[in-house]
């Protein structure tokens, strides 16, 4: 190869490269973008603030559609006074603090514990004045609200949630269209201009 073809060869190749480089970065930005709501829609949906409010208007009875709107489908297990104290109790056990934690089994088993503990008590103690109207319904709550906090719990297991985002972040990395600036073409690419 002469130093003539050798010097287009080089000047191409250049090119080549400043053109795939310019093509990446105007991706990036979109790409980190995308990231980016990807994981705000995963935090979201995946929310503990959530699963307190679907606990919360199972006890009411009601269900929300899509739309938000809010439509009965049982009658109330319990009056407002008590959805109240419920409610405080499940958020200040159940929330991204301790979802993002990292949490091993003996910590989750005290958790519950202390969930259980204080809504046992609360329970036993002020059904009446919650509008509970059969004692068989402490059961009924208290299961209902316990199964919940503890798969809430769970995802906190061994940094698993902050894990889940992060693998679902590199999913979205990997599957993303990338253009390769290293593409291999035949020997005559080399002397294309």
């Amino acid at each position: 190869m002469d130093d003539e073809t050798l010097n287009q060869y080089n000047i191409q190749s250049q090119l080549n490269k400043e053109n795939a480089e310019y093509q990446n970065s105007m991706y990036a930005s979109q790409l980190q973008e995308q990231i980016q709501q990807s994981q705000a829609v995963l935090v979201d949906q995946t929310n503990p603030k959530r699963i307190v409010r679907e606990i919360i208007l199972r006890l009411r009875g009601v269900e929300e559609r899509a739309d938000g709107t809010l439509v009965k489908v049982a009658e109330p297990k319990i009056n407002k006074v008590g959805v109240d104290n419920i409610w405080f109790i499940l958020d200040s056990h159940i929330n991204q603090n301790v979802i993002l934690s990292h949490l091993e089994a003996r910590d989750i088993g005290n958790i519950m514990d202390a969930v259980q503990s204080d809504l046992v008590d609360d329970l036993s103690l002020n059904w009446r004045e919650y509008g509970i109207k059969k004692k068989t319904d402490l059961d009924t709550i208290n299961n209902s609200v316990l199964t919940n906090v503890f798969l809430a719990l769970k995802r906190a297991e061994g940094q698993n949630e902050k894990n889940w985002i992060g693998k679902i972040s590199v999913e979205n990395i990997s599957s993303s269209p990338r253009f390769n600036a290293d593409k291999k073409g035949s020997w005559k690419d080399m002397f294309k201009l």
